[in-house]
């Protein structure tokens, strides 16, 4: 045992080589079998036989162990025992500490004593645990498996298909195809990792208690080497932000953990409860679903084909109640008359990876889960989905009866609507990147990034956001467009206060080293401390200078002129703070750069400079009129756009002229709800908001 600081070259190095063949390069994968991405070495490496251990000056220790496996694509483990007391933590990290997962305290213990960790990028890893000098026990860690990713759905690159997985090229981002946000059984959707090397999707599903149970279904195939679940990792929200198609979404949100309660190889389908629900900033939805034996077109599959973030599939044929039996696929799907058959997806397809995810019908509630089929990149035909309502209750043991679980009350239910357990106390994503924004990286004629390092030498960039009253802030999402400086360079994250510019400090997250944020992909930042804000606030990074060239980091921002007509980023020159487009030859911009926020209390946010200008609204509330207008008289409009209480612009329209007449806006598309309509007139701004309801 060492004492003093942490060297990681006394650190033993546990290495494992692979020289198998890739199984997909090989043409060796039938969807019916969950995807396999990694190959798992058995091993048994417990502090009592592997690592070092340091005794640091406070009288803490630290065992660490290095773990090495040549070529791999990403690691993860699978710990046999793991029990921590209180006060100790575990992280995982990759060589250069560029992907780190953690930390992991007593809270991830579980019963059964295991723990399965998510990919760490990279061929070699670092297993970091700390105990204080006093505890109630010491901690009990032995990592029983060590699993190679050889097929690089867990990988680093600057192109799409290493990036984000090998999904096909037709299918859609669920981003893109719900570019409004208002799908809901969008954010039930989930990707499985199960025993460290198998690639699943799943459904987060209610049930009739709505108690918020993390009841996830999936296929059986999915679990054919871990039929209890233990080993199973979850992933929320793994999606591209803001239809952002060059741009991998942030891994951060997951559960570890599951126990299986329904497990049907015959028809293949299966019921896991992650015991620990999803936490409230997950923003995770529990989907609905039906009995009925005729469920009507048209149907949504959403999913996670080869890994890769969210898809959306779409078929508009009715489906066809089929038996889907093949023997090399025995003992799974060989019940007769049990799926239905979707013969044709008008948008996407499924692949490996998408085994186990569900199929909804025009009500988007979920009426069955993917066991195979042959669509696929080349062809969109014939995909076979267990029947949910035939797995319902038909079987007469428990472990194999959906009700038991779904329907514990006895209700009898026949369909049951999807269920947001936070319904009230919502956390948001706020973001001024509007639906049809593409993310853009300008550089400012040869001098640099326009969001990053330039000749300007330009230290601070924020991003202004309005119509909020108040709120509390969690985190920022940061998309980094470039990041290539390798040293102890650093950023800070800020947020500030202020009527027209950032005025008031109120947070910084310092030392977040350059070289942890990779280009293209969201990373998401949790604040130290909760931080709230009233009226309009800023948030914001700060850059550093030494011995950094002008084009070494930049932050993704919206492409000019494709729909924004406001700018909503600022760069402070010279000590001021001004618009982007004030010092850079480029159009109005905003950056990509979100904040996830919970308390948020919606209202005229903006502070103007005092106006005798009044304008109203009518009629307000608005019901049967397909417009609402705005009483102006003898006033020159610049633009106006109308808000909804997600923070997201919804209608966004240009005028500039003087208009003499009351201005109609047209609505009709607005569901009914409250909006915050937002004029630019007469070198001012005006916020009001109005409501739209149900026609009597």
């Amino acid at each position: 045992m060492s004492s003093g600081q942490l060297n990681d070259a006394e650190v033993e190095v546990k290495s494992h080589h692979y020289t198998g063949q890739n199984l997909k390069s090989c043409d060796e994968y039938k969807k019916g079998r969950a995807l396999q991405f990694a190959h798992q070495f058995t091993v048994s490496y417990s502090p009592d036989n592997s690592g070092k251990w340091f005794v640091l000056e406070d009288g803490s220790r630290v065992w660490k162990l290095r773990i090495s496996s040549p070529g791999a694509y990403s690691i993860n483990l699978i710990f046999d025992r793991y029990v921590l007391p209180d006060g100790a933590s575990l992280v995982i990290y990759n060589a250069d500490q560029s992907d780190m997962i953690g930390a992991f305290t007593s809270k991830n213990n579980k019963p059964s004593g295991i723990l399965a960790t998510a990919p760490v990028f990279g061929d070699e890893i670092t297993v970091e645990y700390r105990e204080p000098e006093y505890v109630d026990f010491k901690g009990e860690l032995l990592i029983g498996a060590v699993n190679h990713d050889f097929l690089g759905v867990h990988r680093y690159s600057s192109l799409k298909s290493g990036l984000f997985g090998d999904a096909c090229d037709i299918e859609v981002d669920a981003s893109c195809y719900d570019a409004d946000n208002s799908l809901d059984i969008r954010r039930a959707v989930v990707k499985l990792i199960i025993d460290g090397s198998y690639l699943c999707s799943g459904t987060l599903i209610n049930n009739t208690k709505e108690d918020g149970t993390p009841y996830v279904i999936t296929a059986a195939h999915c679990l054919q080497l871990d039929q209890s679940a233990n080993s199973a990792v979850v992933f929320f929200n793994y999606e591209t932000p803001h239809c952002g198609d060059v741009i991998e979404g942030s891994k951060s949100q997951s559960l570890s953990y599951a126990e299986t309660k329904v497990y049907d190889e015959a028809e293949d389908i299966a019921l896991i409860d992650f015991i620990d629900a999803p936490p409230a900033e997950y923003r995770a939805y529990y989907a609905g679903w039906t009995l009925e034996s005729l469920p009507n077109e048209p149907y949504l599959c959403i999913h996670h084909p080869e890994g890769d973030v969210k898809k959306i599939s779409r078929s508009t044929s009715a489906v066809k109640s089929v038996s889907y039996v093949e023997s090399w696929n025995s003992p799974y799907a060989q019940e007769p008359d049990f799926h239905w058959k979707v013969s044709e997806w008008n948008i996407g397809t499924t692949e490996g990876g998408s085994s186990g995810s569900g199929l909804f019908d025009v009500n988007n509630r979920l009426i069955g889960t993917l066991s195979g089929g042959e669509a696929g990149c080349e062809w969109t035909y014939n995909d076979y989905y267990t029947k949910f309502y035939k797995a319902w209750d038909l079987r007469s043991e428990s472990s194999k009866r959906f009700k038991e679980w779904l329907d514990a009350n006895n209700t009898g239910a026949q369909s049951l609507d999807g269920y947001d357990p936070y319904e009230n106390e919502r956390f948001y994503r706020l973001s001024n990147v509007e639906s049809g924004e593409k993310p853009a990286k300008d550089n400012s004629s040869g001098n640099g990034y326009v969001s990053g390092h330039n000749s300007y030498k330009i230290e601070s960039f924020a991003e202004s956001f309005t119509y909020l009253e108040s709120a509390r802030l969690h985190g920022a999402y940061l998309l980094p467009a470039e990041s290539k400086w390798k040293s102890e360079q650093t950023i800070n994250i800020v947020v500030w206060e202020g009527n027209y510019y950032p005025e008031k400090l109120i947070y910084r997250k310092e030392g977040i080293k350059l070289d942890t944020l990779r280009e293209n992909r969201e990373i998401y930042l949790e604040f130290d401390s909760l931080v709230n804000v009233e009226g309009s606030f800023f948030v914001g990074y700060e850059i550093d200078y030494s011995g950094a060239p002008i084009d070494s980091f930049a932050v993704y921002h919206t492409q000019a002129g494709t729909v924004k007509n406001n700018n909503t980023m600022l760069v402070k020159e010279n000590d001021l703070w001004k618009y982007a487009s004030q010092v850079f030859d480029v159009g109005e911009e905003t950056l990509w750069l979100d904040v996830l926020a919970d308390m948020v209390v919606w209202g005229d946010t903006q502070i103007v400079p005092e106006t005798d200008i009044e304008i109203s609204l009518y009629p307000n509330p608005v019901a049967d009129s397909k417009y609402i207008n705005i009483d102006i008289n003898n006033l020159y409009i610049d633009h106006y756009s109308v808000v909804d209480t997600n923070g997201k612009t919804l209608i966004n329209e240009v005028v500039k002229r003087r208009l003499f007449a009351d201005l109609p806006i047209d609505i009709s598309g607005l569901a009914n709800g409250l909006y915050i309509l937002d004029v630019s007139l007469e070198n001012t701004h005006i916020c009001k908001k109005f409501i739209k309801v149900a026609t009597q």
